[in-house]
């Protein structure tokens, strides 16, 4: 058991302090006539597993609306099916609603197949009994951006979400929207069910006043408490860890703003790796913004982007105030200072293969960073392959075929619009000797069909022709270019080489390779759609 006053990433979740606004905005949704379905999403770090078990708690305290509270840890017991999550659904809920009503769970812990239809039988019975139970799932994230679900999972739990007896909360870094990864995924209804986003990020000023009440030991001047937030910007553990140094060097008395100050400086080496995961988490783009902040101390809220902006808001690295965006947490602006300014160094930064591993990351960001994202779709699916290096390379391509069916989907709109017909021009020069021996256009002119095919395979050997990138054709595409095939054409062997892995993982360079390619595919199609021309 950790002696700190404040325990911090241990092994068991913590009680939950301060959040009093948020779990009281939980709370009424979730027992109000019509409960609803919602979505908590927060920093890394920011305590929202410590928010999730300390409404399992609430919600089953006496004069709780629902039977059973089943609290599920996705981000570290993590379906790879959507017959795995059923099971594991299916299991979980028998083991929560037995507590309270034994046939119904000793029911569900039976179920050898068909689970979903169990769980809605048990649900409907439920519903009759005029009860209801209440799923918490916290680290959702980690499930959906595996990619390996699929849409009819998300299509029959939004029926389950349907059933007044069923009520469901999620938790994740990211709205949900920008983590799903598989094209015909993002279609289901699963995802509108949600309403609103209940945000978890740095304390508020309640939220601090509280946990400083609960040290009455101390006499924190006003001006300490400034300092203390100039620290931390009320981020939970950078709070927390300076309050533990505080405790642990004065345990009693008044609290003056050297002290604090003392204790900020002692607790940066010891948060470096959190610093160093959270600043990592910041897009480049974010992290240049910060430094323009440190730099400048403010500017104007309307020269940053919304994204770059929200990336250090949520973790108190900025916040926004009278119109300006100002630069906050000194822990950070000293850690980031301890990179050195060699930072950009090419030995440093890729002079073994460690280093290569723990940077390419940034390299890959500054890349995208690069590219306007003319489609919401393509760039989110790029930058969600990034977010998985260096740690997790084997799901880094698992939405490569939903990247290569929307760059293709966008690829025959531009040269051939919704109808997908190839041009009678195009026919008529394809067809004259001694291009009609070519084998893709002897079986188009044999079904007497000009229409793009349904298959991604043949549609990748369609824009060869169409590209010229076959001896003896000429280019006949609006815009599109050899490279792009070219492109498209690795990707879709990528693509072939995750679906059919045989066991063979995808290794951290194949990987990075792969990622790659698809940036400059990115890059490929911006430069052909906003100057019409080719790369």
């Amino acid at each position: 058991m950790s002696d700190l006053r404040f325990p911090i990433l241990g092994a068991e979740i913590p009680p939950m302090l301060g959040r009093a606004r948020i779990m009281q905005r939980l709370k009424s949704g979730l027992t109000k006539k019509t409960p609803s379905h919602l979505s908590i999403v927060g920093p890394r770090f920011s305590g929202k597993s410590v928010l999730m078990k300390a409404l399992e708690q609430q919600m089953r305290t006496k004069g709780s609306p629902y039977c059973a509270v089943v609290r599920w840890d996705l981000g570290h017991q993590t379906p790879r099916s959507d017959e795995e999550f059923m099971r594991l659904l299916c299991k979980r809920l028998g083991e929560g609603i037995r507590s309270t009503n034994k046939d119904y769970g000793d029911h569900l812990l039976s179920v050898e197949s068909d689970e979903y239809d169990e769980i809605c039988e048990v649900m409907d019975a439920l519903n009759d009994d005029g009860e209801k139970v209440l799923i918490l799932w916290d680290g959702f994230d980690k499930p959906l951006t595996s990619g390996t679900l699929t849409r009819n999972l998300w299509d029959n739990l939004s029926e389950l979400c349907r059933k007044p007896s069923f009520r469901l909360v999620v938790s994740s870094r990211k709205e949900l929207h920008r983590l799903i990864r598989d094209e015909k995924s993002g279609t289901s209804d699963f995802w509108g069910i949600f309403q609103g986003i209940v945000r978890v990020g740095t304390f508020d000023e309640q939220d601090v006043e509280e946990i400083l009440a609960g040290l009455s030991v101390f006499d924190f001047r006003p001006g300490a408490r400034s300092e203390l937030i100039n620290w931390t910007a009320g981020f939970p553990p950078f709070l927390f860890a300076v309050l533990n140094e505080i405790f642990s060097e004065h345990r009693s008395g008044q609290i003056d703003n050297d002290m604090v100050n003392q204790a900020g400086a002692n607790t940066c080496d010891k948060l470096s790796a959190m610093l160093t995961t959270l600043w990592e988490d910041c897009p480049v783009s974010a992290q240049d913004l910060y430094a323009i902040l440190v730099d400048r101390r403010e500017m104007p809220i309307a020269e940053s982007g919304k994204g770059e902006r929200a990336a250090l808001v949520e973790k108190g690295f900025a916040k926004e105030l009278g119109g300006k965006l100002q630069a906050g947490c000194r822990l950070l602006e000293e850690h980031v200072k301890g990179l050195g300014q060699d930072c950009g160094s090419m030995a440093r930064l890729f002079g073994t293969w460690d280093a290569y591993r723990s940077n390419i990351r940034g390299l890959l960001d500054r890349r995208l960073a690069h590219i306007s994202p003319f489609d919401d779709r393509l760039h989110r699916y790029v930058e969600l392959s990034i977010n998985f290096l260096p740690n997790e390379p084997e799901f880094s391509l698992n939405n490569l075929t939903s990247l290569e069916e929307r760059a293709l989907d966008l690829i025959w709109q531009r040269e051939l619009g919704t109808d997908r017909v190839i041009p009678s021009e195009v026919i008529a020069y394809w067809t004259t000797s001694p291009r009609d021996r070519n084998k893709f256009i002897k079986e188009m002119m044999y079904g007497n069909s000009w229409v793009v095919p349904s298959d991604r395979g043949p549609q990748v050997g369609l824009l060869q022709l169409l590209t010229g990138s076959v001896y003896g054709f000429e280019s006949k595409a609006k815009v599109t270019s050899k490279d792009t095939y070219a492109l498209v054409n690795a990707i879709h062997s990528f693509r072939n080489r995750t679906e059919h892995a045989a066991g063979q993982g995808i290794q951290f360079g194949v990987a990075v390779a792969a990622i790659m390619t698809c940036l400059e595919l990115l890059a490929c199609m911006e430069r052909e759609q906003t100057r019409g021309g080719k790369c």
